[in-house]
């Protein structure tokens, strides 16, 4: 934030708002354990707010302590507050708060990720005025973005040949990422808004966002419901996007194979009761049960590449025990 000067004030909440260019969307969700944290005491880290011309506040980071503050019944809390900041800093300094707490959801990540890089070549473009009169409204990223991409392209941008590229951006923000990763997170933009919607409001991983977000809307549409539906299925979400876009499943016959739904064929079903052994039964279990394994273990993966893109980006004993894991899953699959 610069040479931004910061004071200790105690502020009513009822004079604190939220601002809806926070990248993150769901900052309603989850505040128990911080609300009781909080009650009482108040935040250890006081939220940094902006002064409004008319004598209130507006939240520029620690939006969900101020949340969890107003859910644990405090009526004022202490705030770091800040000089007037420019919009384009402003969002800078929200997204870096994002991204060293709580995982974004992958849409928020995305959107605020882009909004930064098309900020920082509007500025290297001489079209930071611009740049700053879509920053100043009080609007979600998602309705700042596409304008932001308009004007860009009014004024002969090229994403192939930007005038500050994603590395310069990242470095910045001081985000590692490498390209590849980037790039995927980047493709969850390519769907429309009704769809990116969807998918903000599901529990799954990023590497599942980017799986199901490869499916038609109405595909996407059927098995989002059936997670809303039965939350365990979202353990499975990459699974499922995986057999419709790969296998051509339809999402009624991907939802039942995650679900587990199976339909024996009568002989063998005849069989089994003779024999009192349903191999079927086993079967279907047994590769559910792998199912399971398989995708914990590639949300772990991607947990592990989020930290350290590189396996040796990991420190010592972790990058050992790392490799452990990973030889000991390679020969039980090469057995």
């Amino acid at each position: 934030m610069g040479k931004t000067t910061l004071s200790v004030q105690e502020i009513p909440l009822e004079r604190i708002r939220l601002d809806r260019r926070n990248p993150r969307t769901d900052g309603e969700r989850d505040l128990d354990e911080l609300a009781a944290s909080l009650a009482g005491v108040g935040p250890v880290q006081p939220p940094i707010v902006l002064p409004d011309a008319d004598g209130g506040y507006r939240v520029l980071v620690g939006e969900r302590r101020v949340r969890a503050a107003k859910q644990a019944g405090l009526t004022a809390i202490s705030c770091l507050v800040s000089d007037p900041l420019d919009p384009i800093a402003a969002h800078r300094a929200r997204l870096a708060e994002n991204l060293h707490r709580q995982p974004l959801n992958p849409i928020d990540h995305a959107q605020s990720l882009r909004v930064a890089w098309l900020l920082a070549n509007a500025e290297a473009m001489e079209l930071g005025r611009e740049a700053r009169a879509l920053m100043e409204k009080d609007r979600p990223l998602s309705a700042i973005l596409p304008e932001l991409e308009t004007l860009l392209e009014m004024h002969g941008f090229k994403p192939t040949a930007p005038a500050v590229t994603w590395e310069q951006t990242l470095d910045e923000l001081g985000v590692d990422m490498t390209p590849a990763r980037r790039k995927k997170l980047l493709r969850v933009l390519s769907m429309s808004s009704a769809a990116q919607e969807t998918l903000r409001q599901l529990p799954v991983t990023e590497a599942a966002t980017r799986a199901l977000a490869r499916l038609d809307e109405g595909d996407l549409l059927k098995v989002a419901e059936a997670i809303q539906e039965n939350p365990d299925l979202a353990r499975r979400a990459r699974r499922m996007a995986r057999a419709i876009y790969q296998q051509g499943y339809t999402p009624e016959e991907a939802i039942a194979e995650a679900s587990g739904q199976f339909v024996t064929p009568e002989p063998e079903q005849e069989a089994a009761q003779a024999t009192g052994f349903d191999s079927d039964q086993a079967a279907r279990d047994a590769v559910l049960n792998f199912l399971d394994a398989a995708n914990t273990l590639l949300a772990a993966m991607e947990g592990v590449r989020q930290v350290a893109p590189q396996t040796l980006d990991l420190p010592d004993p972790w990058r050992s025990y790392f490799q452990n894991a990973l030889g000991a899953v390679r020969d039980a699959v090469n057995e």
